[in-house]
């Protein structure tokens, strides 16, 4: 099968070629760059995977043999088999193929020669001379090779293929153009001078034509010679492929063949075997295209109520979300979506009125194709019942329809229903182990509230016996506070996880108080160690939620503790903000007098790397901090020196700028 705006050619790729595409697809993993220069060779082939894919704007100049071994792995080994079984039964075009990829060979080389741009589209021109001949010839529009038609919409149905594609309108105009005289071709594109250049080197009489070449290309005698030679070479060893099993006969075997049937199935439905939806959706894209089908479908599903909706995900089609709001009953006596649905016979919608004949349902779905017309086919979709909507010239192909496009179409359908099952199947496990999960932490959070209601009650009890001691009373205060949050947090624990509703910015001098007040007996008096903050008060909020700082904070505070003898100091300052890359930021540092670090642990100090710490330590710390940091866009720097100690550096964006910042110190010992 060949794509829709030239069915009516009846052409088919090359035998030969076929089989050996089909003998390089059947390694475990195809060797793409190999079948892509096989269907480099193949007219109708290469013609096929252009009109499925058109081309982006340059993506040529990568080369044709990239441009199509990017749709070949796109389509995929099965469903390139299954469209060579379904078209090689086609007639070949009578001497077509070796005198295509002569002239594709000698308008590539001409365009070489010559420095035309774009080579590779001239080697297209050549490919593609006899089936844009063929066409004209076929043409009943008006207008053919020798007279193209004056309106540029009445142009031969093929040209509109290759413009399709992606392709210049100067290689519109040349395929189009056919046969012109030596006059006419004196002010016409180079590409055209470059394919009648070609067309006259590929026919027999091609030594007697050297004259005309020349004066077509600016090229010398010699030099045309040594080039029609070097083609002739280039070709022969190109056309040579290792005959098929049986020869061309085993492969030109009935279109209704039953083995033929039962083949194309199995790789139709191996295409889409274990996509997820999206992967299906964008295969089937490129398939029903390769396959024939003029627009991308429109695929619907009854559903347990009987309603006809959308297998595609909404995204590839927003017609498709459209047709779900309608929310078109399965019963529905008045459309012909839902009487092909019922039925399993296609049916056809073809209405030009500005207002609604019979099914409103249909009307609207026909404007919102754009078109007066549209077929809806039923699909072959395992017992369930599934339709293809499809738009346009789709409509007046039946029974082509009810062929491999049919095949496809429901093999995709499978597909998706397919993935969609196993995704709620997995929702459905996924619910249950959160539920039991759940269930777990309730029961530990339960079990965790009894030592916290002893602990609060100690410390309620410490509080009554020394009431008179103001700063005992500060401290138990903070201390009742992360009781607190610990109960709340245990109590939240069986809550799914969601996004964080905490602040994304944070006050620092507050934060700084708080931490001095909780950890700096813990970490720093009880072992000897000075603790000193100087922060302003003034400080703007940071852009960093208060928990990722006071953990980044708290980390550099336990490493400090941990790596100084008593009598040493550790000071956390506030130095006001600095404007890094433009922006304004809050700095904070955490200096000591300690020993300093190790050169080799400088290196790579953000680094994860083994703790030698021993313990339960896992020496991720300074990993986490930066990454951390780096969350809110945020930076820290260290300076380290042998025997004078050791000061990072953290820079946070600040969440307002422009504050007045008014220094004050407080210290603690």
């Amino acid at each position: 099968m060949v794509p829709v705006a030239f069915s009516a050619l009846d052409a088919s790729p090359m035998p030969d070629g076929c089989a050996t595409v089909l003998r390089l697809l059947a390694a475990s993993s195809p060797n793409w760059p190999e079948v892509a220069l096989v269907a480099a060779r193949d007219p109708v082939l290469c013609l096929a995977l252009l009109s499925a894919s058109p081309l982006a704007n340059g993506e040529l100049d990568e080369g044709l043999n990239a441009v199509l071994r990017r749709r070949l792995e796109r389509l995929g080994p099965d469903l390139l088999r299954a469209w060579l079984l379904g078209a090689v039964h086609a007639p070949a075009v009578a001497g077509g193929d070796s005198l295509a990829l002569l002239r594709g060979e000698c308008a590539l080389h001409l365009a070489l020669e010559t420095r035309y741009p774009r080579p590779d589209e001239a080697y297209l021109g050549g490919l593609w001379q006899h089936l844009a001949e063929l066409a004209s010839s076929l043409d009943t529009r008006g207008g053919s090779g020798d007279t193209p038609p004056k309106d540029p919409d009445q142009r031969p149905e093929f040209t509109r293929i290759v413009r399709a594609c992606g392709l210049s309108e100067a290689l519109c105009d040349a395929l189009a153009l056919g046969t012109l005289l030596s006059e006419q071709l004196r002010g016409a594109h180079p590409l055209v001078r470059v394919l009648h250049a070609a067309r006259l080197l590929a026919a027999d009489d091609w030594q007697a034509r050297t004259t005309e070449v020349a004066a077509l290309t600016g090229l010398g005698s010699a030099s045309i010679v040594s080039l029609r030679t070097d083609v002739a070479y280039i070709v022969s060893g190109h056309a040579v492929y290792p005959p098929p099993p049986g020869g061309e006969a085993a492969l030109a075997i009935a279109a209704d063949n039953p083995f033929r049937e039962a083949a194309i199935s199995g790789l139709l439905n191996a295409a889409f075997a274990d996509l997820e939806a999206a992967g299906v959706a964008d295969r089937l894209a490129i398939g029903a295209a390769f396959f024939g089908i003029a627009a991308e479908p429109i695929l619907l599903a009854a559903d347990d109520a009987g309603r006809l909706r959308s297998l595609l995900p909404a995204a590839r089609n927003g017609t498709s979300t459209l047709i779900d709001e309608l929310d078109l009953s399965l019963d529905d006596e008045r459309s012909c979506i839902a009487m092909a649905a019922r039925s399993g016979e296609l049916t056809t919608h073809d209405w030009a009125g500005a207002r609604p004949h019979r099914s409103m349902t249909d009307w609207h779905v026909a404007r919102w194709l754009g078109q007066q017309a549209f077929t809806c086919l039923p699909l072959p979709a395992a017992g369930h019942t599934a339709i293809a909507v499809l738009p346009g010239a789709a409509a007046r192909s039946g029974a082509r329809l009810r062929g491999l496009s049919a095949a496809l179409l429901g093999a995709g359908a499978r597909a998706i229903r397919a993935a969609q099952r196993r995704e709620n199947d997995a929702a459905t496990r996924e619910a249950a182990l959160q539920q039991r999960f759940r269930e777990h932490v309730r029961k530990i959070a339960h079990e965790a509230t009894n030592p916290l209601t002893v602990v609060k009650n100690r410390l309620e009890l410490l509080g009554q016996q020394r009431a008179d001691d103001t700063p005992l009373q500060d401290e138990m205060l903070l201390l009742n506070a992360e009781l607190d949050r610990i109960d709340n947090l245990l109590r939240r624990a069986s809550d799914l996880p969601v996004e964080s509703a905490e602040a994304p910015s944070c006050r620092v001098t507050e934060l700084l108080l708080e931490m001095r007040a909780v950890y700096g007996e813990a970490l720093f008096a009880q072992h000897g160690i000075g603790f000193e903050l100087r922060a302003a008060r003034n400080v703007p909020d940071a852009a960093i939620p208060a928990s990722a700082l006071k953990q980044v904070l708290l980390n550099l505070l336990r490493n400090a503790s941990e790596a100084l003898q008593p009598g040493r100091r550790v000071t956390v300052s506030v130095m006001g903000t600095v404007i890094l890359d433009g922006r304004a930021q809050v700095e904070i540092r955490v200096a000591d007098n300690g020993p300093g670090l190790p050169a080799d642990r400088l290196a790579d100090l953000f680094s994860p790397r083994p703790s030698s710490k021993g313990g339960g330590h896992q020496g991720l710390g300074l990993s986490v901090v930066r990454d951390i940091l780096a969350q809110s866009k945020a930076s820290i720097m260290c300076r380290s020196q042998p025997g004078i100690g050791t000061s990072f550096q953290i820079l946070v964006p600040l969440d307002q700028s422009g504050a007045v910042l008014h220094h004050v110190t407080e210290s603690r010992s």
